[in-house]
Parts: structure tokens; sequence; C-alpha cells
């Protein structure tokens, strides 16, 4: 490590240092993540005790999280994390590291401490560092369920999580209103997941979120990925597991009258296809322009309808042509329409074929013998499709 070091934690630090006053993002960290990211456990012999504070300050915001520290830094970068937690929640497009991942880490926030109290020793900030990488390294909720073992080597600090949840009422992020917050979040929820696999935390967590005092946040999507991440874990559920038991079964019953609801289920039902009632199907059909060269999934003027059984993602349409721009459709609206033509509109699913024949009005015609329609393996299922299409 040289002075050449030392000039790049000081340019970083004085860069964020200014950006941070100006509650604005600094623009030296994003060229030189790569070089710094790699000091962030090297500082002893490069920064002075001040300077330290202040860069593990900066990298926590801008990298997302803590950096694997010994013994001895752990003071600074506690110091830190206290510096963070006025400005923690604020909005805007200035970085922060997330209040729930930061409680689990350190112990405490501004409104109190974990039973256990303040993370004190390297070692149990680098195993409390390793679980929140598994959680994060994920892109998907199905591809955190595909990895159950991965996750069940962490339940021996699901007690933790739970109370890092119920000491944040389960709000993860208090930057936004209900409408603009995520539901989605891969590492809240790979944190329930993990307490749902500890056999003596599961039933607690269920029970925090389906019928506790807390006020979830969009709760009825939240209840719904609930029982997504219950159903991967029932499996392993025992008969003494009563309670767990019951609230599966209560989840369950709910998603399944909410699935029902759904227009696209009703047009499955309508079309008689053959999916069971509980299915994970998928419908997905491309159609081209008449008169185009090529196969429908390959075409540049192109009619694209994807429909499954989820009611909060029912269905999406879009029209794409490579002269006239784009159409994007869900079951909540159009987002999108440089061709400015009539949506197909809530509650229309089963009318598709007739708003697909409107389209000629718009000088949009769409050969529905060319259609390529997939379902999975269900052959027969398709060739109900492709009639319905035919009208």
């Amino acid at each position: 490590m040289t002075s050449v070091d030392t000039d790049l934690l000081e340019t970083f630090i004085s860069d964020e240092e200014a950006a941070f006053a100006e509650k604005r993002q600094g623009k030296f960290w994003p060229a030189n993540h790569h070089r710094i990211a790699p000091l962030a456990t090297k500082l002893s012999g490069l920064l002075n005790p001040n300077q330290r504070t202040a860069f593990y300050f900066h990298f926590m915001r801008v990298a997302g999280g803590a950096p694997a520290v010994n013994d001895k830094e752990m003071p600074l970068l506690t110091e830190a994390y206290r510096r963070m937690l006025p400005d923690l929640d604020l909005k805007g497009v200035i970085q922060m590291s997330r209040r729930h991942e930061l409680l689990f880490v350190f112990g405490f926030d501004d409104t109190g401490a974990l039973s256990a109290g303040e993370t004190q020793i390297s070692t149990a900030l680098k195993a409390r560092l390793k679980l929140l990488g598994q959680v994060g390294a994920y892109t998907s909720m199905p591809a955190q369920m595909d990895k159950k073992a991965k996750f069940a080597a962490f339940t021996s600090e699901a007690p933790r999580i739970l109370e890092t949840l119920r000491h944040l009422e389960y709000r993860h992020d208090r930057r936004y209103s209900e409408d603009l917050y995520d539901v989605t979040n891969l590492r809240f929820w790979g944190m329930v997941f993990i307490c749902l696999l500890n056999k003596d935390t599961r039933a607690d967590i269920v029970a925090d979120m389906f019928e506790g005092p807390y006020q979830l946040m969009r709760r009825v999507e939240q209840i719904a990925t609930l029982h997504r991440y219950v159903q991967v874990v029932l499996p392993d559920a025992t008969p003494d597991e009563a309670r767990f038991l019951s609230l599966a079964a209560k989840l369950a019953d709910i998603e399944s009258a909410r699935r029902n609801t759904a227009e696209s289920v009703a047009l499955s039902r309508k079309l008689g296809l053959p999916f069971a009632d509980d299915e994970d199907w998928e419908i997905n059909i491309a159609i081209p322009m008449r008169g185009a060269q090529g196969h429908a999934l390959i075409a540049r003027d192109v009619v694209r309808l994807q429909i499954r059984p989820k009611p909060d993602w029912q269905w999406e349409l879009r029209v794409r042509t490579s002269s006239r721009g784009e159409f994007s459709e869900r079951e909540r609206g159009s987002s999108r329409n440089d061709l400015k033509i009539p949506a197909l509109g809530k509650g229309n699913l089963a009318s598709f074929p007739d708003w697909l024949k409107q389209l000629r009005h718009h000088d949009l015609d769409f050969d529905v013998d060319a259609a390529d329609i997939r379902v999975g393996r269900k052959r027969a299922a398709a060739k109900i499709v492709s009639a319905w299409l035919a009208g």
C-alpha cells in the first residue's frame, strides 16, 4: 500500500463529503469503485482515525453495506453507522444502505437496540455480512426459492432476523409511502425465507405478518408473496407444527380466493384449458403482421400476449412495429401507445381476438394463422388457444 492508495481514498472521501452536503451522489466512486473497494478493510496504515470513520460512512452509503473490518476498526465502523442514522431514510437519488440490513448487522438503530446489543467483534460482523451476501446473491424470488439448502445454512440467525423485523414493524424501507414501497425487496424476503426455514421461528413470522399488529405496506401483495415462500418450506413441516400448518392453510385459502378473481383464470375456465386449480401455468402468444417473413418469434412487426393466473400480474400485451413504434399494456393500464390505438382494457382479456381484428382499422393486420402459441408441454391447450384466436 502506497501514497497512491492514500490519495485515492482521500479523493473519494472529499468527493463524497461535497456531494453528501448537497444531497447528491458523488462522481468519483462510479469510475473508481474497483480500486477503492479492495482497500476498505486495509485503512489503518493509510488514513487517520477521523478519515477512516468518514471513509466507512461514505463507503456504506455507496457500496450498500459494511466492510468486513477487524476488531480494532469496529469502533470506527460503528461510529460511521451512528452518523448514518439521521439520514438513513433520505429520499431521492442519493444512495444509502438499507435500514433492515444495517440493524441486523450492527444490532441497534436510532429507536433502540436488539436484545443482544451492539455488534462489537469482527467475527459476528463477518458472519452477518455473509448472511446478507447470501440473501443478496439472487435476482429473483424463484431463484432464492430454488436454493433452499443454501438459505437453510443460516437458520441459526433466524431469531435475530425475527427480532430485527419486529423492531422495524416489518417495514424495511421508510423512505417512501405505500405507492412506491418496494414489496419485492429480495434481501427482505431472503431474511423472511431464513426464518421460515427455522422450525422455531416460522410460525412466529407467519403469524406476525398475517395476523399480527403490524401495518404491512401493500399488505395484499406481501401476504401473497409470503404464501409463495411458505409453500416452499411446507414440505419440511412436521405434524407437531400445528400452528404453522394452520396458518399456511389459511394463507393458501386466501391466495386461492384471490386467484379465482383473476380474469386470466376466468378465461382459462371459459376456454376449458387443462390446468389444475393451483397450477402455475403460462401462455405465450406471438402473432406476426400478415405477410411478414420468418417465424413469429423473430418478427419485427408482432403482437405478443402473455397470460398468467397471478392476481397481481395477469396479462401483458405488447404491439411492436418497425416503423410506427410500440404499444404496451397490462391489466392495470397501458404504459406506452406510440400507435394511438385503443387499449384492450382491464376485464376484457376474453375479447382479445375481437380487439385484434379492430386493429385493422388502424392499418395493423396481424395473422392469427401464423401465430406461435406456447403453453408449456400441453399441446391440447395450445390448440384450444389457437381456436380462440381464430374466433
